[in-house]
């Protein structure tokens, strides 16, 4: 079967969901039908959804679940409005989505709670919405974000001073750089790409185990990639993230814009946290004390 049409989550609804920003939406969806918060699970670079396979069975009876595909990454189809590639446009591309697969309408006497997670690039959509999110659709009230191996995008690319970071880091530029490397990625083989990347960050022989165990980067992220279509979008994602990103994230601190709903920052010591001092990070991106306060009258209530 087709990639494209494939449905990774027998146990979730498989949607298609057509977006103002000109991108059809793939995502995979679960309700418990209790008007309890829905988790977001974005995925990063160069992965797909199936990335999430190991944890979603642990998460369906706990949480309502929203799973989408990136616009651009092979599965659902770019986006095409002005700015198309931004961490903002995505993100709202993939909430008008979310929003239509749970029937979410402005007339509702509430909105649905809604808890951001994502991956990598997933992550970044992920902080872009929570910053945002007195700006949302009222459909929607964001109550916290799950940010995983990731720092802020300003902060990844002033860490690029040093030499070491900027190594492991190297396709960050080169990707930025899109009608550069869209030719050299497809002459080497989109395929050969993946496995490559996936490959170079196997550390250890049961890395590598782990990594080849089952058919996630053979047959699902490196057949993605066999495609310009994809390869071409994931390079605007970074392209994107090279320049109006860092611009936005200026603006942010420098207006004081942070994020103010709890945050759960998880991160590979051995990767992102080998040069970086992620927690100190992530104290100057968040209203800390609006948080504490939060969740000191939330215990309050509680107890």
């Amino acid at each position: 079967m087709a990639l494209e049409t494939r449905n990774f989550y027998p146990q979730l609804k498989r949607h298609v969901t057509p977006t103002s920003s000109g991108s059809d939406v793939v995502s995979y969806t679960s309700d418990l039908g209790d008007g309890g918060p829905i988790l977001t699970l974005i995925h990063g670079y160069p992965q797909s959804a199936f990335i999430w396979r190991h944890i979603i069975p642990h998460l369906l009876p706990k949480v309502s679940l929203f799973v989408p595909e990136l616009p651009g990454y092979g599965i659902s189809t770019p986006c095409t409005a002005a700015g198309n590639h931004s961490k903002r446009t995505v993100g709202l591309a993939l909430l008008s989505a979310l929003s239509a697969t749970f029937n979410l309408s402005s007339t509702s006497s509430a909105p649905r709670k809604v808890i951001l997670g994502g991956h990598d690039r997933g992550a970044r959509v992920c902080h872009r919405l929570a910053v945002d999110r007195h700006t949302l659709p009222s459909t929607i009230s964001v109550i916290g974000t799950i940010l995983l191996d990731i720092v802020p995008t300003k902060v990844q690319w002033d860490a690029f001073a040093d030499p070491a970071i900027a190594q492991n880091y190297f396709h960050w530029p080169l990707l930025a750089n899109v009608e550069l490397a869209v030719p050299l990625i497809m002459a080497f083989g989109g395929a050969n790409w993946v496995r490559g990347g996936h490959y170079r960050l196997t550390k250890s022989e049961e890395g590598l185990r782990r990594m080849t165990a089952d058919d996630a980067v053979e047959g699902v992220y490196a057949r993605l990639f066999e495609k310009e279509e994809t390869v071409r979008g994931s390079c605007e994602d970074y392209k994107a993230g090279a320049k109006e990103e860092v611009d936005e994230q200026v603006e942010d601190q420098e207006k004081g814009r942070k994020l103010d709903v709890p945050v759960l920052v998880m991160f590979s010591e051995a990767g992102l946290g080998r040069g970086i001092d992620v927690g100190a990070v992530w104290r100057g991106w968040e209203a800390w004390d609006v948080v504490v306060g939060e969740v000191e009258g939330f215990l309050g209530r509680v107890f």
